[in-house]
């Protein structure tokens, strides 16, 4: 043991300093290996996370350019007058029912605006028939209206009648409508009103997505029809 160790050389300054130099030369070569690989993975994660970015900005940009909303409206130009009119180009065709109750809205919503009259309002009570009625009865209407014996003409404001709507009883499948309601006339001149007069009325009804106006879609934007409107008074216990 003791003639080993007395064999072995001992080690010199100059072998220590080489060997130092040696070992801080491998640790620089290493740190700089550590350097460039993170660069790199850096590198690699921001290019990834570029294309990622374009990727999800592309994806957007598409979403956003094909899940537009289908304009409901265009500009038309007659060609004989100039005039510049804006069209609803909802889709077409007839529908029966949109369910009961929107099929019980517009049934309730025609007979206020048919039966019922006040003066300052009957333009609007006009207008709504107008786009609901159709065949007979439109011409019913028109003519009753638009004659001299018209009732805004004949009773101004001296008069009123309005509607109460009590049931809409409803067939969806065929498009029939039985509607319970009353009408109450008063006269200005009179303090009390008339006998309230109770009704039964039949009415005949569909959906029909024709080209509209913006104007005639806003006030009736179902396309809401009624062909046919029977009443006729009921009897009531007293």
């Amino acid at each position: 043991m003791m003639n080993k160790l007395a064999l072995r050389k001992p080690v010199t300054a100059d072998a220590l300093d080489k060997y130092l130099e040696e070992r801080e030369g491998l640790e620089l070569d290493l740190t700089d290996e550590i350097l460039r690989s993170r660069k790199r993975a850096w590198q690699v994660a921001c290019g990834f996370g570029g294309f990622g970015i374009f990727a999800l900005l592309l994806a957007a940009f598409v979403i956003w350019r094909y899940c537009e909303p289908i304009a409901e409206h265009i500009l038309w130009r007659d060609s004989s007058t100039g005039a510049i009119q804006e069209l609803s180009i909802l889709p077409g065709g007839k529908v029966t029912s949109y369910g009961e109750l929107t099929d019980g809205y517009w049934v309730a919503q025609f007979v206020y605006h048919y039966t019922g009259y006040e003066f300052y309002s009957s333009q609007a009570d006009y207008d709504f028939v107008n786009l609901t009625a159709t065949g007979a009865l439109a011409d019913e209407y028109k003519k009753r209206w638009n004659g001299p014996n018209a009732p805004d003409k004949q009773l101004g404001d001296s008069e009123m009648t309005t509607v109460k709507v009590n049931s809409v009883i409803l067939d969806t499948e065929h498009g029939i409508a039985t509607v319970r309601y009353t009408t109450t006339k008063k006269f200005r001149s009179r303090p009390e009103p008339e006998p309230t007069v109770h009704w039964i009325a039949t009415v005949s009804y569909q959906y029909d997505k024709k080209l509209m106006t913006a104007k005639q879609r806003y006030i009736n934007p179902a396309g809401f029809q009624v062909t046919a409107f029977r009443p006729n008074t009921e009897a009531t216990e007293k």
